[in-house]
């Protein structure tokens, strides 16, 4: 919001009531600009909040976590980063009562933006992180993030380092320790993405995003059911025909960040 808070852009949390009216609202930043791009009710009932900021931290601008009771008051804060931006696009509580956040990092890896995960205890600390880029060290972003029935974690985003377009939908699955199990791109010549991932009932993933390489003309939405090992397939069990290179394995590894 640019209406109330401290600063010119201030994170704004509402809690409403089934019929819509707000139960409580709060501002929280600080001169400059804070936001969030994910905020999800955790196991006691509280808020994690993850977004970034130019208020608070040691770069440019942080990745910042927020942890808020159920009345919205703060129970901790923590920025994460380097001298440049950092910015987080989604948080999940885990199973053990931490949580996995995803997100974009231009100190840590190589190049202009770097996928950066974070694995944090209960406290906000810093258990695991690890980054994942391409061989030509350009763009890429993670805008969805879940942990999975068997502990990991699936990841979903954008490259221009890997595949077949200008910019390709990523898909990386991710062992409990941030090392990569499978990754993936789909898409066509040009610009692909995710904002979306969710692991479905048989094991498998939903995807939703954007493709301007299919469809009727511009950008049109595109959802991907994905089997396990990230493949392709159909109610009939037959493959969709391999003329259709539009699926390519990638190469990043982990990185542990500092």
């Amino acid at each position: 919001t640019l209406s109330f808070g401290a600063g010119s852009c201030d994170l704004w949390v509402l809690k409403l009531r089934p019929d819509g009216a707000v139960e409580w609202q709060k501002t929280y930043g600080g001169v400059r600009g804070d936001w969030t791009y994910s905020t999800r009710q955790t196991s006691d009932g509280g808020y994690i909040a993850a977004g970034g900021t130019d208020s608070f931290g040691t770069g440019k601008i942080a990745l910042w976590v927020l942890k808020l009771r159920p009345d919205g008051t703060v129970e901790w804060q923590k920025t994460y980063g380097g001298v440049g931006r950092s910015d987080a696009y989604s948080i999940q509580q885990t199973s053990d009562g931490g949580y996995i956040v995803a997100g974009s990092t231009k100190p840590f890896g190589a190049g202009k933006d770097n996928l950066w995960v974070l694995k944090l205890k209960p406290n906000g600390a810093v258990e695991w992180q690890k980054t994942y880029w391409g061989a030509y060290a350009l763009g890429v972003a993670t805008y969805a993030i879940r942990q999975t029935s068997n502990g990991g974690y699936v990841v979903a985003g954008t490259t221009e380092s890997f595949g077949a377009g200008d910019i390709d939908l990523w898909v990386l699955k991710l062992k409990s320790d941030g090392a990569v199990e499978w990754q993936k791109t789909y898409g066509g010549s040009n610009y692909d993405g995710a904002y979306s991932i969710q692991q479905t009932l048989d094991g498998g993933y939903i995807v939703a995003g954007w493709t301007d390489s299919f469809g009727a003309g511009g950008l049109d939405f595109w959802v991907l059911k994905l089997r396990p090992d990230g493949s392709f397939g159909h109610a009939q069990g037959r493959s969709i025909d391999t003329s259709c290179d539009f699926i390519n394995d990638t190469s990043t590894s982990g990185i542990n960040s500092n």
